[in-house]
């Protein structure tokens, strides 16, 4: 499935309403170049889930944790989210140089965690986490126009 995003506000769109369908315990690997829209499909992911705290790339840092408030982002209050999903966890491996260094970090306790939602950017570099269960790629590319960006569900 292929999306065309106009500007960051469209992909936060799409990743916020893409976040309503996790249900826990899964595993998202975006690959894509430097300033591809990877970030912000994570911020409007975070939003999806109610996160309340301000996302950024965890580029030097490695690892963030958010809680979730799920319930929270819900337009409809009456009706209870289907979501287990309890934490946020958002990874960047561009500075990683092996799968060791990955685990190094702690992220084991969370790879499918049936109440974390694990997103790691520059997946590529830690390519032995695809093998995982509950395991989706999103590819990002640049579009034709300036900020438009091409979002692939790649599994």
């Amino acid at each position: 499935m292929k999306i065309i995003s106009h500007n960051a506000e469209e992909t936060k769109k799409f990743a916020g309403q893409l976040a309503k369908t996790f249900k826990g315990g899964d595993i998202i690997g975006l690959h894509g170049d430097l300033g591809s829209g990877k970030t912000s499909f994570v911020q409007g992911l975070a939003e999806g889930l109610g996160v309340k705290e301000k996302v950024n790339s965890p580029t030097f840092i490695l690892m963030k944790i958010y809680p979730v408030r799920f319930e929270l982002s819900r337009k409809e209050p009456k009706q209870k989210a289907k979501s287990k999903i309890k934490k946020l966890i958002h990874l960047d491996a561009y500075r990683l140089r092996n799968f060791k260094e990955f685990q190094d970090i702690g992220v084991d306790e969370y790879l499918n965690c049936p109440d974390s939602l694990v997103v790691i950017e520059w997946v590529e570099k830690v390519a032995q986490v695809k093998k995982k269960p509950n395991y989706q790629e999103i590819g990002f590319a640049f579009g034709k126009k300036t900020n438009e960006r091409i979002i692939t569900l790649l599994k």
